[in-house]
């Protein structure tokens, strides 16, 4: 499958969001096109990013309580994206897949709250492991909760049974039934039981940089192929060839930018 994730930062902020999508979709090498979002300004745009051709959505969500939520995200209104996850649902942007990294003594109290909620409102739920990237490295690993004892954890309320998934993806998936409800739950194990030597992905950059692993220092931009109206294609098919050859078994921790500005 080739597909286009549309990430952030907060993707819904630009102002050409809409038409950027619509472009995306237009585009007969692509099979699909996701956004990630924080989902604070989902409630009001879902309608038309469903009509511009957006596929599905993900929403961060790692907590439900206002209090911690606004501690999290500087400021942010969990009743707003909780909105807007129900919003995206009702548009038809699914599976819509909430996205909870789950860090100790922060929310790992919520992990089967959040899972609960979002099955009952027919979305994948999906637990990350906190990855020590960029200058927030040694607050990840105190804070690291891994997948073992996520799944622990879901499994003291639900029954867990693990589902198929293709080759190359990051999360593995379970169906989950307990209390009157059923759904799907999984986990992204990148630090506890890295999958590097199957990762497939690759990550642009706003200031058009190519990173080809979360984990390593390694950028290739591919700026200076663009000047603004055309594209060097012969010089850019070298660079991603070059990009992709040097894609890693095993990342060396060393990364120095951001999530946001890698893209979550």
């Amino acid at each position: 499958m080739r597909y286009v994730r549309l990430t952030g930062g907060e993707p819904l902020l630009h102002p050409g969001i809409i038409s950027l999508v619509e472009s995306l979709a237009a585009m007969k090498s692509l099979n699909e096109v996701a956004l990630t979002t924080n989902g604070q300004s989902l409630e009001s745009k879902a309608d038309a990013l469903r009509r511009a051709g957006l596929s599905r959505v993900n929403v961060s969500l790692d907590t439900l309580d206002p209090r911690r939520f606004a501690g999290l995200t500087r400021g942010g209104d969990v009743a707003r994206t909780l909105a807007g996850i129900e919003a995206a649902v009702a548009a038809g942007l699914t599976p819509v897949r909430l996205n909870v990294v789950a860090q100790r003594g922060l929310n790992d109290d919520e992990i089967v709250d959040i899972a609960s909620w979002g099955m009952a409102n027919s979305c994948v739920v999906r637990f990350l492991e906190a990855m020590p990237i960029g200058p927030l490295q040694e607050s990840a690993n105190q804070h690291l909760v891994t997948a073992k004892e996520i799944l622990a954890s879901l499994a003291e309320r639900f029954t867990l049974r693990p589902i198929d998934c293709r080759a190359g993806q990051p999360a593995t998936d379970y169906s989950a039934h307990g209390d009157g409800i059923a759904g799907t739950v999984g986990v992204i194990a990148s630090v506890s039981q890295p999958f590097c030597a199957e990762c497939r992905r690759l990550r642009v950059t706003a200031r058009g940089r190519l990173v080809t692993c979360l984990f390593e220092d390694a950028h290739f931009d591919f700026s200076r192929f663009w000047d603004g109206q055309s594209l060097d294609t012969d010089g850019a098919r070298a660079m991603l060839d070059q990009a992709i050859a040097s894609k890693p078994k095993t990342g060396s921790a060393s990364q120095c930018l951001t999530m946001m500005s890698l893209g979550g």
